[in-house]
């Protein structure tokens, strides 16, 4: 039986490929985004990498990849957390585009896979430019400018990490505003006493992985995160003072959304929130959200409440 899954797995891995071809081939698809860390050893990914040989390739890993051929192509880390597949893929597609690797009009042919499953069993089509409707302005392409990109997905992680976990399993709502710090603060007043005034630099930089669990301690309390672009945390329990700002986004979002999107439409930030209510992980960015990550639903992690119905939506990487 062992046996008759492997050949399954190795016939649909290959077919997914000759048709990402075939696509590549007839459509302006700009690059093949693959999941590297569907395959379990660096000889397998060389193996297949090599069947792609004549297109443009972005291997997207959570790990740091030794690249076979980086003139090549392009390599895209990613936070190492649970995310759908579509998830996965939409956070590589805003890194690269952050990067420089990909443009607002760009089309990408992505396939992806549950981790470590040597398995490619997903194959979909992003066209940056609809799916991200405010590609169009381009202002993405000037983020790492303000925010170092490493520190931009440290802080997503952490965000998706109180999403999906939280504290005693239930979402914790907070905000993160990152970048134009000296500007942020000039519209920000303490709810509370700044719990990181005081210390040294190197000991409240959210790269550091000791601060993990004091942020997420201090992001159950009323207010927002402001930290520099290199990744300093300034202050936390900060209250924007930006709701005179007028800005475009979905009506029934609260007052945490406003806050972030009218930050970012006054200043050069960009922000992360987390949703209390449902778990879902918004990012603004020039006044409007520019992702929305769903909490994923993991079977047996979440216990239905009494009335309510949940569906799997899809297998968690």
């Amino acid at each position: 039986m062992d046996i008759i899954k492997q050949d399954l797995k190795k016939c649909l891995t290959e077919k997914l490929l000759k048709y990402a071809l075939e696509l590549a081939n007839c459509l302006p698809v700009r690059a093949i985004m693959v999941y590297a860390d569907v395959f379990q050893d660096e000889d397998k990914l060389k193996n297949y990498v090599e069947k792609l040989d004549n297109t443009r390739l972005v291997l997207v890993s959570r790990e740091n990849l030794k690249i076979p051929d980086p003139a090549k192509i392009d390599f895209i880390k990613v936070p190492h957390i649970k995310l759908t597949r579509l998830g996965q893929m939409k956070i590589a597609v805003l890194v690269g585009v952050s990067k420089g690797i990909f443009h607002p009009q760009d089309i990408i042919l992505c396939l992806s896979g549950i981790a470590e499953s040597g398995v490619l069993d997903s194959l979909f089509i992003i066209d940056i430019g609809s799916e991200f409707e405010f590609f169009e302005v381009n202002q993405l392409e000037h983020l790492h400018e303000v925010v170092r990109p490493e520190v931009f997905l440290r802080v997503l992680e952490i965000a998706i990490d109180l999403a999906v976990e939280g504290r005693e399993g239930k979402p914790i709502g907070t905000t993160f505003i990152i970048g134009d710090s000296e500007k942020v603060l000039e519209y920000c007043e303490q709810l509370i006493l700044n719990p990181f005034k005081g210390y040294d630099e190197t000991e409240r930089n959210i790269l550091d992985p000791r601060l993990e669990e004091t942020i997420k301690e201090f992001a159950s309390l009323d207010g927002a995160f402001v930290i520099r672009g290199d990744g300093v945390i300034e202050t936390a329990g900060a209250f924007i003072r930006a709701g005179g700002v007028v800005v475009d986004i979905p009506p029934g979002l609260g007052t945490r959304h406003r806050s972030a999107a009218a930050i970012t439409a006054i200043t050069k930030a960009v922000a992360i929130t987390v949703s209390e209510s449902t778990g879902t992980v918004m990012v603004f960015y020039g006044g409007k959200i520019i992702m929305e990550i769903e909490r994923p639903l993991i079977f047996g992690a979440l216990k239905p409440e009494e009335g309510k119905t949940f569906s799997l939506r899809e297998e968690i990487k």
